[in-house]
């Protein structure tokens, strides 16, 4: 009688079906529920079944192939770990695994030229700032020199308006003009006394549209004074965008 290796073609048949095996493995705490479990030996039952493992549909090559236990497929971590680039270490004194972030030099990289380019924005902004500063600086010093040089000419147009002595002077920007009008009464009485309302009205409608053709978007409030009492003897307005002038309330 022969006898016939039937050993060797049940390990072909093994490994040709990738069946289920039966193996001892030795497991600590593997399949615990919890981290509080106790260390133990178990006899599991482990199916190899070709389990593949795909990252954005490529294929995840490792040297130790997936398994399953019980219904849960178990890969290597280390496997993982390299696709989510993370560092895996084992403790063998503690039986612990860590797994913490690795560095990319690509990001300490990137984050050293956002540095760079954060402070060149600074610097650029602070640039602007200053010559936004300088250019509100020249425009409000022009402003400044128009309004004395208006001045000084509506004082030589009307500084002798009939025959009263009268000072003009203005302050304010662009967009309203502030007139105050003196007169001194203890010595122009009689003239003053002589004026029409009318005579008035001419006067500051004169001065107001001077004033808006230097000025065209300026507002004007203004007031004519007697110096010598300090009464307010008529108020004016000029609406710009209108151009109506009030006196004393009345559109002139």
């Amino acid at each position: 009688m022969v006898l016939k290796n039937t050993k060797g073609k049940r390990a072909g048949m093994w490994k040709k079906s990738s069946a289920v095996v039966l193996s001892s493995v030795l497991l600590a705490g593997v399949l615990a529920s919890s981290s509080d479990a106790a260390v133990a030996t178990k006899n599991v039952q482990v199916k190899y079944n070709n389990v593949k493992v795909t990252y954005n549909g490529q294929l995840v090559p490792t040297d130790i192939e997936p398994f399953l236990i019980n219904g849960t497929t178990y890969i290597p971590l280390r496997m993982m770990a390299g696709v989510f680039n993370k560092n895996v270490a084992w403790d063998g004194n503690t039986y612990t695994v860590s797994v913490t972030d690795k560095e990319d030099p690509r990001i300490a990289t990137l984050q050293a030229e956002i540095a760079l380019k954060d402070a060149r924005i600074a610097e650029l902004e602070k640039k602007l700032k200053d010559a936004e500063d300088k250019l509100a600086k020249a425009e409000d010093d022009d402003v400044d020199d128009r309004i004395e040089e208006l001045e000084d000419d509506l004082n030589y147009d009307y500084g002798d308006y009939e025959d009263l002595e009268w000072s003009i002077y203005l302050s304010g920007d662009e967009d309203e003009i502030e007139v105050e009008i003196e007169v001194d009464l203890d010595e122009y009485q009689d003239e003053y006394d002589d004026l029409s309302t009318r005579d008035i009205e001419r006067l500051v409608e004169n001065i107001c549209n001077d004033i808006w053709d230097e000025f065209e978007d300026a507002d004007i409030d203004g007031v004519i004074i007697d110096i010598a009492d300090d009464d307010e003897l008529h108020d004016f307005y000029g609406d710009a965008d209108s151009g109506d002038i009030e006196l004393d309330g009345k559109e002139i």
